[in-house]
């Protein structure tokens, strides 16, 4: 009788500038068939730390602005995304190694940078072959990944994950205030968005971290190492599935979605932001485009309205 074969290693698939088209495109290719999504980010730590003792006391709103603040003012170092099937066997896993940040010119928290080199991120190289991120958002943009209201997006402890994605996504700062922020999530992610930060709160024996998380379910690491992100992002995806099946009924259960931890807003209050309007404003000057009942001497010319979030892309 023959036995059933192996099933294939997952390896880590690194994205370079050289290589980054092509990734996108194996992305495109397998995202059809595999619709849920983990994300996970390197970044150099928290330059501006809370100062009260308890993080906790704190409320979503003052979270915000202290991620906020720490993403602004920093560079994304890494960014992870593994997709697998319904199911859970079929996985991919790409990690973006980005060029944005410099240890000679870049604020950084230099407990995390260490930390960062002790598990095999070699700063150097990324600065010489690494991502330009304005690529990364052009190109992500363009395979179908976001707006997609069939993905389902997983992370852990993901409001940093997201700060650093929409800032690139965006190519300028947060919005201001919290809602902003959220608005966001919704209108490059939809709803199906989920946090098992978030989600651990309604379980028994599931606290700490993603290893402590991952280890009390049975899940281990694959492939990679800690503190990488497309490895982490690996771990978390089968961390969510083996929660959904083991804890939920095998069901993602709605009142999760769209709840990040520490940033927890009502959801029943969020929209996807409208898309900016083109509209013409009458004022002189030389008239480039001509309508049927302009009037005499004044001419028109176009202006981008300001949605209720910001500009969108």
């Amino acid at each position: 009788m023959a036995t059933a074969a192996a099933p294939s290693p997952i390896t880590v698939r690194e994205v370079w500038q050289h290589n980054l088209e092509h990734e996108f495109s194996e992305i495109a290719r397998v995202l059809p068939q595999h619709r849920f999504v983990a994300l996970d980010t390197e970044f150099p730590g928290h330059v501006f730390p809370v100062t009260c003792r308890n993080r906790t006391q704190l409320s979503p709103a003052e979270n915000y602005l202290s991620m906020k603040r720490n993403v602004d003012s920093t560079k994304i170092i890494q960014l992870g995304l593994s997709l697998c099937d319904a199911s859970g066997d079929s996985c991919y896993v790409w990690q973006f190694n980005f060029k944005d940040f410099s240890k000679e010119n870049d604020l950084f928290n230099p407990d995390s940078i260490a930390l960062l080199e002790r598990q095999g991120i070699d700063f150097q190289k990324n600065r010489e072959k690494g991502v330009d991120s304005v690529d990364f958002a052009r190109l992500i943009k363009q395979i179908g990944l976001l707006r997609n209201r069939t993905i389902t997006w997983s992370t852990f402890h993901g409001a940093y994950d997201f700060g650093y994605l929409i800032k690139i996504l965006m190519g300028r700062e947060l919005p201001i205030d919290l809602m902003g922020f959220m608005g966001l999530v919704v209108h490059f992610f939809w709803y199906r968005v989920f946090d098992i930060k978030n989600m651990i709160r309604l379980c028994d024996g599931l606290y700490g971290g993603l290893e402590s998380v991952a280890k009390a379910l049975g899940v281990d690491r694959v492939a990679g190492s800690s503190h990488q992100a497309g490895s982490d992002s690996l771990l978390t995806l089968h961390t969510i599935m083996k929660l959904k099946d083991g804890r939920f009924f095998g069901k993602f259960l709605s009142e999760f979605q769209l709840v990040l931890y520490g940033l927890e807003v009502d959801t029943a209050l969020l929209t996807a932001p409208k898309k900016p309007k083109l509209v013409y404003v009458l004022q002189p000057g030389s008239c480039q485009r001509s309508f049927r009942g302009c009037f005499p001497y004044t001419y028109c010319a176009p202006r981008v309205i300001q949605g209720r979030y910001g500009y969108y892309v």
